[in-house]
């Protein structure tokens, strides 16, 4: 019997190159051959973590991009938890998971090596509850951010084409055309606290997001810190937006238009149905959601408990 399992979406860019990456990784490493499971669009990678877990596997490989990571990192960590070490060969767009978790991008060979070999590292997974306009609520794990507002509809405006061609510069353009665009009204409740009604941009919940360029939605955050960090954009003026970005690259002056708290629950009410972007995914048509961290709840091969640094 296998003792890793490899979770690979075959239509991810690199695909064919990390499945022969992590094969040569577990001959190398005196593992055998990984028992593949490949996802599908309506399994995209829970289902085969579960099969994967139910074989005994000890270690559970993920090739692919932020949606089947996050899939394969959740299910883990709700079934195994610490138990099992989750390996990832990021073959995404934008990889904001493994740019968080500090693993190689754009090398197949290191990353496999990595997710073979490395010892596991815990780190907080989040958990999301939405509830929709139309249907039942649905719950999702997610590594890295959950946004609503403007974010979310940059993502759910983007061309998949353009994102497909381009990588994550893609986002640029569409993000510019949005900076000039008013916010909307919110009501969060932050832990036990009172509901709170406030004007944002976009309200983020952060576990710890590494973007390209270097940046930071929240300076500071780690995987491993224990900590939901909620980012709010409130720009009062277009001018504002380089106080926010100056924020995203590590200043410390704080500023009004970009407000940072930390807590282990949030609420967030929308003033209509409309997306929310979920590591990158975007679910459309949401009312209300749930925020909640879970501490150390799986462990990663080679992460990194800070974005950034070892």
């Amino acid at each position: 019997m296998p003792s890793v399992a490899l979770v690979l979406n075959p239509v991810a860019r690199g695909a064919a190159a990390a499945r022969r990456a992590v094969e040569a990784a577990c001959t190398q490493a005196g593992l055998g051959m990984p028992s593949v499971l490949p996802t599908t669009i309506a399994e995209p990678g829970g289902a085969q973590a579960r099969e994967a877990l139910a074989r005994g596997c000890r270690r559970v490989v993920v090739a692919g991009g932020d949606g089947t990571v996050r899939q394969v990192v959740g299910e883990v960590a709700a079934v195994a938890g610490q138990e099992v070490v989750v390996g990832v060969v990021p073959c995404g767009t934008a990889n904001l998971a493994a740019r968080t978790l500090g693993l190689p991008t754009g090398r197949a060979d290191a990353a496999a090596r990595l997710a073979v070999r490395a010892e596991g590292h815990p780190i907080d997974v989040g958990s999301l509850t939405l509830e929709p306009l139309d249907g039942p609520t649905s719950t999702l794990p997610f590594l890295v951010v959950v946004g609503a507002g403007h974010d979310a509809q940059i993502l759910a405006g983007l061309s998949p084409t353009a994102k497909a061609r381009w990588g994550w510069p893609a986002y640029v353009t569409p993000g510019l055309r949005r900076l000039g665009h008013a916010g909307s009204d919110l009501q969060i409740t932050l832990d036990d606290g009172d509901p709170e009604e406030l004007r944002a941009w976009s309200v983020l919940a952060v576990n710890a997001a590494r973007l390209p360029l270097g940046a930071q939605v929240a300076p500071g955050a780690r995987l491993d810190d224990g900590r939901l960090h909620v980012v709010l954009v409130q720009p009062r003026r277009v001018s504002d937006w380089g106080a926010i970005a100056a924020g995203g690259f590590g200043a410390r002056r704080p500023h009004p238009a970009l407000v940072r708290r930390v807590g282990r629950h949030l609420r967030v009410e929308l003033p209509g149905p409309g997306p929310v972007q979920v590591d990158g995914d975007v679910v459309p048509d949401i009312l209300r959601l749930w925020i909640e961290l879970r501490p150390a709840a799986v462990r990663v091969a080679g992460a990194r408990g800070s974005s950034g640094r070892r």
